[in-house]
């Protein structure tokens, strides 16, 4: 079950590395639309990241 445990938290590590990534290469491409990219991949990861504890917030 720990195993299981680092796995996802190595999951999510990775995820928002790449995301970081992604970010960085709007920025350098195209400044204006990289805000926008990089406001909504944070968004979508922390509802990920933060999902369980909503979850349990609104039983």
């Amino acid at each position: 079950m720990s195993l299981m445990g680092w796995g996802l938290a190595l999951l999510k590590l990775l995820i928002a590395l790449s995301l970081l990534a992604i970010a960085k290469i709007t920025l350098r491409t195209n400044p204006d639309l990289a805000i926008a990219v990089l406001g909504t991949a944070a968004v979508i990861f922390l509802l990920w990241y933060f999902t369980p504890q909503i979850k349990q917030f609104f039983r």
